[in-house]
């Protein structure tokens, strides 16, 4: 199967894929590893959808379905891996119950 960009021509797809790639993902990368630990939580869930839609853009700018099949995991394990994430920072309810009645 011959993609709808066989020649290696740039579209509005490729373009805002490249813009994502070199404008946006820094920033979110850059705040996933400094900061305190919320705002790396929120770094992690923005570099999350980031990296969900970038298969799906190049997906659409290459004419290859198989690239949006990565897109679309993502978009369904990225939040969880946020929520165990966010889990192990909350701590666990028992640790709060032993905290609290120690007091």
């Amino acid at each position: 199967m011959t993609g709808a960009n066989p020649a290696g021509e740039w579209n509005g797809w490729l373009i805002a894929f490249g813009v994502l790639l070199v404008l946006a993902l820094p920033p979110a990368l850059l705040a996933a590893c400094r900061g305190t630990p919320p705002a790396r939580l929120a770094g992690l869930s923005l570099t999350g959808t980031l990296v969900t839609v970038m298969p799906l853009l190049a997906a659409r700018g290459f004419g290859r379905d198989a690239y949006g099949d990565l897109g679309l995991v993502l978009a369904v394990l990225g939040p969880v891996g946020v929520l165990v994430f966010a889990r192990f920072l909350g701590g666990s309810e028992s640790e709060a119950r032993d905290g609290a009645g120690r007091g």
